[in-house]
């Protein structure tokens, strides 16, 4: 039953009139054997479900009508038969978990009284349903739908008392992630709300002993934990005097686990550190050591046996000076997780970044990346604000608070780093607008074509006979069409006069520029008239391959293998986009296929998931089904194919359903372990990850290594250059001295 207590502390100002449901509950009440027919049963359980989470009061406000409700639920539940029970808790849980499962319903605690329709079941029906409700989370994008719903239960637990089985629901919910491998997921949500579990034990008295085994399995859990000690840590001398004030044989039960736990946690923590590393830890928590030594600590707690969930998840780096304590997560600073996502993509391309600390920290733009990639590697934090690095390197036309495409931003940004390559960044104006085409929008600059340009054609017109073309989200660069898979229909394929098979003499990639060493191909065009057969060559750099998807049945899985051999498959030019041939004279119908003749190092591929829709005027996404291969073989020439295969790193996914909406985040492979990159949240992931996502999240960007290149590990500490040293110890003294002063200010 429900037990009025405390009062909320959050409040919901979605609140429904509650009259209509109080009235209709004490109805049914009044007339124990009535039942209304089946399914007006289940959808009415399912309106309750649905008024309790957008309610608000607190629970003396809210006492008659949970009591009520809780009376109803209980009768129906037990007065239908087996096969119409199941069916009616199993519509309840479905409900309750839709709403705590969405980030943006902030449901009212008061929804919990509705698990009461499973006490009383057979043995294990708790962890049962919470078994089932972990498998309908998996089908969401990245598990958010778990780490909302772990997060709502926690928030639940330490604002409300009205639900006496809510801790133990918690519990199994925890066990059904714990089986299903989820530490990512529970480490992440667990440490963001362990400080508010820990101060729950400062009011003994109304914590009752499923809410405290939450607590001590938790804590125990993220016992090897930094981040979980950083949460406790301003709160540990205030709870452990609450508990040692208070003589009663709970709160001394309390105090030692507590005491024991918290011990544990500080003495793994600071077993391996040595010389300064030690010293700042010492400096950092000497608060809570003082505080624990004023109590007798054992290893008596059952809690401490066990096994922390980062052991079982991954086997981690041990901590020392050069090592970084964890993965680095950057700030969104209004819909940048288009950029987020591009610098966490770039950080793990480890060739690339390592040249970046150690070689570029005198050059414009690149020594910025320097110190933001520095940072990335080595702070003792846990979140990065990137806003230095952003605000030289965005161009005018990437708007604060707007969403923006990550395909564009990395074009625009390799271009603008190759700019600079050979500069100087002593006294450099950082106010003056950048070199490369800022005025321009659509992404030129990536793809410098070495080909001749006919009389008859433009500069960018020659430059969009490619797939290499603008802004994926425009018109001619987004088409699902297969006629016309590497050009756009408005324009006409010309060829400057050739002889047959004549090459051009010209060199392609820049040899001294280490952007196009890293990134840079070459593509080999062939365009043979199907008259006199004669054929013309010509090369085109490119930093990115954009693919484009054939015209198939719904049904047909796409693969990105697939897509990079329709790109290079052989193309017929016919109609309105005829080959202009010089040796027959006049348009005539052609045949155009395309090789790689030099391999990028890193291969980076544009899925083009978005096309216009010319009647509608908007952006739609083609959300098709398809194999995101680990490994991938260019289509090259021969001299090329002993460098043909690429294994896949990185992959930038889109989350919504249109251009200019939704949400970037980033999948990567570092030290053979696959993470998941969230803006300023990084968890463990692994690679299937990307084919469990639901239509809506696809990658978008991927990166793929050439398989012989070997990547090495990130720098350590000692190994960057004195300016970036100087950086990171700067930061990680400002993070220490902004900790202390929370704990020296604490109430």
């Amino acid at each position: 039953m429900a037990v009025k207590k405390h009062a909320l502390v959050h409040d919901n100002h979605n609140q429904l009139d509650l009259k209509a449901l109080a009235q209709y509950i004490e109805v049914m009440n009044e007339q124990p054997n009535y039942l209304p027919p089946a399914q007006e049963i289940i959808k009415n359980c399912q309106d309750i479900v649905k008024c309790l989470a957008r309610t608000s009061g607190d629970e003396d406000q809210l006492w008659e009508l949970l009591t009520a409700v809780e009376e109803f639920l209980v009768r129906i539940v037990t007065s239908v038969n087996r096969s119409l029970r199941h069916e009616i808790i199993t519509a309840i849980l479905d409900k309750f978990y839709s709403l705590i499962s969405d980030p943006e319903s902030n449901a009212c605690p008061a929804t919990s009284v509705v698990l009461i329709v499973l006490d009383g079941s057979e043995s294990e029906a708790t962890l049962s349903a919470a078994r089932w409700l972990v498998q309908q989370g998996e089908n969401g994008p990245g598990g958010a739908g778990l780490r909302a719903s772990l997060s709502c239960l926690y928030r639940w637990i330490y604002e409300w008392h009205g639900t006496p089985a809510l801790g133990d629901w918690l519990i199994a919910y925890i066990k059904a992630l714990e089986e299903n491998e989820r530490y990512d997921i529970l480490i992440e949500v667990s440490t963001d709300n362990l400080g508010n579990l820990f101060l729950a034990m400062n009011d003994p008295m109304a914590l009752r002993q499923p809410v405290a085994d939450v607590i001590f399995h938790v804590l125990s859990s993220l016992r090897e934990s930094v981040e979980a000690l950083d949460k406790i840590a301003p709160h540990v001398g205030k709870v452990l005097v609450v508990l040692a004030t208070d003589s009663g044989q709970w709160s001394r039960q309390l105090l030692q686990n507590a005491v024991d736990i918290t011990t544990a946690m500080v003495d793994h923590i600071k077993e391996p550190l040595k010389g300064a590393a030690l010293d700042m830890f010492k400096e950092k928590y000497d608060y809570v050591m003082a505080c624990l030594e004023r109590h007798m600590a054992t290893d008596g707690s059952r809690f401490l046996q066990l096994p922390p969930w980062r052991a079982r998840n991954v086997t981690l780096t041990s901590v020392n000076s050069n090592v970084p304590m964890r993965k680095v997560g950057l700030l969104n600073l209004g819909n940048t997780c288009y950029m987020n996502s591009v610098m966490q993509a770039l950080l793990v391309t480890r060739q690339f970044s390592t040249h970046v600390v150690l070689k570029m920290t005198a050059v414009p733009y690149w020594s910025k990346m320097g110190g933001l990639f520095s940072k990335m590697m080595h702070s003792i934090s846990t979140k990065l604000n990137p806003d230095e690095f952003f605000s030289v390197v965005k161009s005018p036309f990437f708007t604060k608070d707007n969403q923006h495409d990550s395909s564009e931003f990395l074009g625009y940004l390799l271009q603008l780093l190759q700019s600079y390559e050979h500069a100087s960044d002593h006294n450099f104006d950082y106010s003056r607008p950048a070199l490369p085409l800022l005025a321009n929008r659509i992404r030129l600059a990536p793809h410098t074509s070495t080909s001749s340009i006919s009389d008859n054609e433009t500069p960018e017109s020659s430059f969009n006979r490619r797939s290499v073309s603008p802004r994926p989200g425009s018109s001619a660069a987004c088409t699902s069409s297969g006629h016309l898979k590497r050009t756009s229909p408005e324009h006409e394929i010309k060829v400057p006069p050739k002889k047959r098979m004549r090459l051009q003499e010209t060199a392609f990639l820049r040899r001294d520029s280490f952007i196009d060493n890293m990134f840079g191909g070459v593509l080999l065009t062939r365009v043979e008239c199907t008259q006199c057969h004669s054929s013309s060559l010509s090369r085109d750099v490119f930093r990115d391959l954009q693919l484009a998807f054939p015209e198939t049945p719904e049904s047909l899985q796409h693969s990105v293998q697939s897509l990079l051999d329709f790109y290079c498959s052989k193309e017929s030019l016919s109609g309105d986009n005829r080959y202009q041939c010089r040796d027959c004279g006049g348009l005539r119908d052609a045949e155009r296929s395309v090789l790689i003749e030099t391999t990028p190092k890193y291969l980076i591929l544009v899925l083009k998931n978005f096309k216009f829709e010319p009647k509608l005027q908007v952006q739609t996404k083609l959300m098709h089904t398809t194999y995101h291969n680990p490994i991938v073989t260019l289509p090259t020439v021969r001299s090329q194919t002993d460098h043909s295969t690429y294994t896949l790193y990185a992959a930038i996914i889109h989350a919504g359903t249109t251009l200019d909406s939704g949400h970037y985040y980033t999948l990567a492979k570092d030290s053979n372990q696959w993470y998941m990159y969230n803006d300023d949240v990084v968890s463990v992931a692994d690679e299937q990850q990307l084919h469990k996502l639901n239509r809506s999240s696809t990658p978008y960007v991927l990166f793929y290594r050439r398989t012989d290149i070997d990547e090495g590990a990130a720098p350590s500490l000692d190994e960057l250059p004195p300016k970036l040293q100087e950086i990171v110890m700067s930061h990680n003294k400002h993070y220490v001295e902004t900790v202390r002063k929370m704990q020296l200010t604490r109430p």
